[in-house]
């Protein structure tokens, strides 16, 4: 295939205003490390390996925030989430790998990796992200 195909400043602001609306009332969850993401994971993959350290829930949103230039393109993004490890009766920890986004429509829309690990396998610990999805245009 010849041709190349580019998304435009207009056209990546067009794409960041619909994710805001189907990110409304999405989800983000954390995965552990040592699952190592492609873009052919599945939700199913992605879920098989969620986190369970103790006190961890997924987060939903109630807002996603009006979209805003980033850069050579265009962004929306979410509420800073607190992920925090709160001791319990099973005391399970984990390394967090990163996070993954579901839409209002519970589908996987993608991930981000943490690089390093972070770990939440005692008090105090905890993963802190600002969940963004970003549209880029041009080369």
């Amino acid at each position: 295939m010849a041709d190349t195909s580019y998304l435009s400043m207009e056209g990546a602001q067009v794409e960041a205003t619909a994710a805001q609306t189907r990110m409304a009332t999405g989800g983000m969850h954390l995965y552990q490390s040592g699952f190592v993401p492609s873009p052919t994971s599945t939700l199913t993959d992605f879920d098989a390996n969620e986190c369970d350290f103790d006190g961890y829930v997924a987060a939903t949103f109630t807002a996603w925030n009006a979209p805003v230039i980033a850069g050579t393109g265009w962004m929306t993004y979410g509420p800073t989430q607190t992920f925090a490890y709160v001791d319990g009766a099973t005391h399970v920890g984990n390394m967090v790998g990163g996070y993954y986004l579901v839409d209002k429509d519970g589908k996987l829309v993608g991930w981000s990796a943490a690089s390093p690990a972070e770990p939440c396998q005692a008090n105090g610990q905890a993963f802190i992200r600002t969940p963004t999805l970003v549209f880029r245009a041009g080369l």
